[in-house]
C-alpha cells in the first residue's frame, strides 16, 4: 500500500512538473552586433547579472532599456511578456501581471529559434 502511495504521489509530481515547465524552449539569436542588439540578448538572457553587465558595458540606464528600448519591434514590456522574461522584467521594474496571455500547454516540445534585433 505504501509503495501504491508513493507511486501515486511521484506520478504527480511528474505531471505538474511537466504542466508548469513551458512547453517550447526559446533559442535567441542576435542579427547583428549593434548596441541595441546587445542589450535585448542581454534582457533575452532573463539574468540579473547579465543585464547589468551589459548595460554597464554599453553605458545604458535601466530606464532607457525598459522605457526605449525596443526588441523585434515590440516594447520592452511586451518583449518580456511575450517570451515570458521574467527575471529581466524584476530587474527593470517592468510590471507583467496585468498583461494577459494564452498559451498552448498541449503544444509538442519544438524548440523555437528567434532572431533578436535592436532598433534601427
Amino acid at each position: 500500500m505504501n509503495t501504491l502511495k508513493a507511486s501515486l504521489c511521484t506520478t504527480l509530481v511528474v505531471a505538474a512538473t511537466l504542466l508548469v515547465t513551458p512547453a517550447s524552449a526559446v533559442q535567441f539569436e542576435a542579427a547583428d552586433s549593434s548596441a541595441g542588439t546587445q542589450a535585448c540578448m542581454a534582457v533575452a538572457a532573463n539574468k540579473a547579472h547579465v543585464l547589468r553587465k551589459t548595460s554597464r558595458n554599453l553605458n545604458i540606464s535601466k530606464a532607457v532599456i525598459s522605457k526605449k528600448l525596443e526588441c523585434n519591434n515590440l516594447s520592452m514590456g511586451d518583449f518580456v511578456t511575450l517570451y515570458n522574461l521574467d527575471k529581466s522584467a524584476n530587474y527593470l521594474n517592468i510590471d507583467t501581471s496585468t498583461r494577459t496571455s494564452i498559451k498552448d500547454i498541449a503544444k509538442t516540445f519544438n524548440p523555437e529559434k528567434v532572431i533578436i534585433t535592436g532598433p534601427k
